[in-house]
C-alpha cells in the first residue's frame, strides 16, 4: 500500500488527456508487465504530473475474472507504479489489460445506506472512507449487483463480493455499524489493452464512431459462434444464460429456436462455414421432434407443438428456417413439411386475409384470445419463402390478402407514432412487391421504415444511446428495427427511391452502431465468473447482461443486413 495512503478525499483535479495521451498510457502499463517491449515516450504533461491520482487496474488472462489493483501517487506515473507493485505474484499470464484513471469525485456523508444514490451504476464508481481502502468500479458495481436497479446499496453483496479478503469485510462491517457513512462517488478514464491493441471505453464498452464491412461479418461470426458453443448434443440451444452469475435458467421457446437457425444458416450462406450449417442441422432434429399431426379442411398436416400448444408463429418462423435450409443446401429434404406447415397457416386465414387462430390448444383446438404483432408478418414471409421453393400461387395468394388485412384493416387510421415497428411484415411487402407489384405495399413498406427511423434516438442523454430505441434502450429492438430498415432499403432501391434509402441505410448504421456495443467482447466479460462463454453473445441492454438465442439471432441477420449492402 502507497505509505501516503492516498485516497478519493485527496482528489483534486481531472487529469486531461489526449487520445495519443490515452494509448500511451495504456502502453505504458503494458511494457511494465513485459506485455511489448517497445519503450513509450510519454508527453511532459503526463511526466511532470504530480497531482494525487487515484488508479485501478484490472487483469486477466483472458480465462478468469479479472482481478482489481488499486494504486495511487503523486502524478500518473507514480500511481500506475503504485498499482503494478501490488499485483500479486500468483497472477500470471495476464492477456487483458484494463486502467481507470480515476477523473472527478463527488463526496457524499450520509446516515445510513437505505437512500439510492441517484446515478446510474454503471457510469460512476463507488468509494467509502479512506480507513476501510474499499472502492469499486462502475463494472464492479454493474456486474455483481452492488447496487440494485433502484440504485439501493446491497450489504450482502458486498460482503459476498470482498469475499476473502477478511480486513475489509471487517471494515465494511464497521461502516455499517457507524452513525454516519462517507461515501465517494467517482468517474473514470477507461483504457483496454489485448494483444497490445489499446481502445478507450466507455461503460465498459467500446463506441463504434465508423463501421468497416469485414467488421460487420467478424461480429456475426462471433455471435455465431456463441451459438455453436450454445447448442447441446439433443439440439437444444442455452436459451438464456445469464453470465454474471454463470446460470441457465431452465426455460425455452420453439419460436426463438427456428429464428436462431435462420440467422445461423443466413451465416452459413455469406460465409461457407461448415460449423453453422452442423450446428443449424442439430437444431432442425430437435425442431422436427415438436412436429405434430393435425386435421385441417385440407387433411391431415404437421404443426409445431410446445407446451400443449399450436402457434401461428411457431409454424411460421419454423417454416421459414427450413425454406432457408432447402435454399442454402438445394435439399428437398423438407419441402414437404414446409408445406405441411403453410398449410396450416392458411387454414386459419379468413376471408378478409386476417389470421384468426394465434394460440390454439392441442389437441383439443380450442382457440385462445392471445394475439402477436409479429405473428401475420412471420406467415406473410414464410408463404412467401415457400413459393420460391415450389411456386405455387396459392401461397402468395395466402400472403397478398394478409398484408392487405394489415395494411388497410389493422394499421388503418392509424398515425405513423402508432404503427407496429412490424419487421416481419417490412422483410414479407420487400418481397411480395417483387412477385405483385402494388402500390400498397410499396407505400406501407415506406411509410413504416419511415415511422422506425422517425422514433430512432439521436440526441440522447448518453452517447452510447445513439441510434437505439426506448429510453433506456434494448438490444433487439434495435436489432429488429435495423432488421425491417435493411429490407425497406431494398424495396427502395429496387424501385429507385434512392432518398428514402439512403434515409434508411442512415437509421440502420446507427442502430449497428449501438448493437454492437452491446456485444460481449473482451473487455466486457473481464469482471464476468466465467468470461470466455459470455464472448459472441450479445445481451439484452447495456446495463442488463443476460444472454438469449434471439437477441443473438436479430443481431445477426440485420449485421449481415448491412454487411452485405456497404
Amino acid at each position: 500500500m502507497n505509505k501516503e495512503q492516498l485516497w478519493f478525499s485527496d482528489f483534486r483535479n481531472t487529469l486531461p488527456l489526449t487520445t495519443k495521451e490515452e494509448k500511451s498510457l495504456i502502453q505504458y502499463v503494458t511494457v511494465a508487465l513485459g506485455q511489448q517491449q517497445k519503450k513509450v515516450k510519454l508527453t511532459n504533461n503526463l511526466q511532470e504530473d504530480r497531482q494525487p491520482r487515484l488508479v485501478f487496474l484490472s487483469l486477466s488472462d483472458g480465462q478468469k475474472t479479472a482481478s482489481v489493483i488499486f494504486g495511487s501517487g503523486r502524478g500518473i506515473t507514480k500511481a500506475i507504479e503504485e498499482a503494478i507493485s501490488q499485483i500479486p505474484r500468483q497472477l500470471q499470464n495476464i492477456k487483458w489489460i484494463k486502467l481507470d484513471i480515476v477523473q472527478s469525485v463527488f463526496s457524499l456523508s450520509r446516515l445510513n445506506l437505505k437512500r439510492p444514490l441517484y446515478k446510474q451504476r454503471s457510469l460512476y464508481g463507488l468509494a467509502f472512507d479512506r480507513e476501510s481502502q474499499i472502492a469499486f468500479l462502475p463494472e464492479e458495481l454493474l456486474t455483481n449487483n452492488l447496487l440494485n436497479t433502484d440504485l439501493n446499496i446491497r450489504p450482502q453483496n458486498i460482503i459476498k463480493y470482498l469475499g476473502n479478503d477478511s480486513e475489509k469485510a471487517q471494515a465494511y462491517q464497521r461502516i455499517l455499524d457507524s452513525d454516519r457513512i462517507q461515501i465517494y462517488r467517482f468517474t473514470t478514464t477507461s483504457l483496454f489493452s489485448e494483444n497490445n491493441q489499446s481502445i478507450s471505453l466507455y461503460r465498459g464498452h467500446r463506441l463504434f464512431d465508423k463501421l468497416e464491412r469485414e467488421q460487420l461479418l467478424a461480429a456475426a461470426f462471433d455471435g455465431g459462434e456463441y451459438l455453436t458453443r450454445a447448442i447441446e448434443p439433443n439440439g437444444k440451444f442455452v436459451y438464456i444464460y445469464q453470465p454474471k452469475t454463470n446460470n441457465v435458467p431452465n426455460k425455452y421457446n420453439i419460436l426463438r429456436h427456428s429464428g436462431t437457425i435462420y440467422s445461423l444458416l443466413e451465416l452459413y450462406e455469406i460465409t461457407q462455414n461448415k460449423q453453422f450449417l452442423v450446428t443449424a442441422e442439430t437444431a432442425i432434429a430437435f425442431l422436427l421432434q415438436t412436429f405434430h399431426p393435425y386435421e385441417t379442411p385440407q387433411g391431415k398436416v404437421k404443426c409445431v407443438v410446445e407446451d400443449g400448444f399450436v402457434k401461428l408463429g411457431g409454424n411460421a418462423l419454423a417454416a421459414i428456417a427450413l425454406s432457408k435450409y432447402t435454399q442454402v443446401t438445394k435439399s428437398q429434404e423438407y419441402l414437404a413439411i414446409i408445406q405441411e406447415l403453410a398449410t396450416w397457416m392458411a387454414s386459419v386465414q379468413n376471408e378478409t386475409g386476417e389470421f384468426v387462430v394465434h394460440k390454439q390448444s392441442y389437441p383439443e383446438g380450442k382457440v385462445r384470445s392471445f394475439l402477436s404483432e409479429y405473428y401475420p408478418g412471420e406467415a406473410i414471409l414464410a408463404m412467401l419463402r415457400l413459393y420460391q421453393l415450389d411456386s405455387q400461387d396459392r401461397w402468395l395468394d395466402v400472403a397478398a390478402n394478409a398484408a392487405k388485412f394489415l395494411i388497410e384493416v389493422r394499421d388503418r387510421g392509424l398515425p405513423d407514432s402508432k404503427l407496429p415497428h412490424d419487421h416481419w411484415l417490412l422483410y414479407g411487402l420487400n418481397e411480395l412487391y417483387r412477385h405483385r407489384p402494388e402500390q400498397l405495399y410499396l407505400n406501407h413498406s415506406l411509410r413504416l421504415a419511415h415511422a422506425i427511423a422517425d422514433k430512432q434516438n439521436v440526441n440522447p442523454s448518453y452517447p452510447d444511446w445513439q441510434g437505439s430505441y426506448y429510453q433506456p434502450p434494448r438490444s433487439t429492438p434495435t436489432a429488429t428495427r435495423s432488421e425491417g430498415l435493411y429490407a425497406a432499403y431494398q424495396l427502395a432501391k429496387f424501385v429507385g427511391k434512392d432518398e428514402d434509402a439512403k434515409t434508411f441505410l442512415a437509421a440502420m448504421k446507427r442502430g449497428i452502431k449501438f448493437q454492437l456495443q452491446t456485444q460481449f467482447q473482451a473487455e466486457s466479460v473481464l469482471y464476468l465468473p466465467n468470461p470466455r462463454r459470455a464472448i459472441g453473445g450479445f445481451h439484452r441492454s447495456l446495463t442488463n447482461f443476460e444472454i438469449r438465442i434471439d437477441y443473438i439471432q436479430h443481431n445477426i441477420s440485420s449485421l449481415l443486413g448491412l454487411y452485405q449492402i456497404i
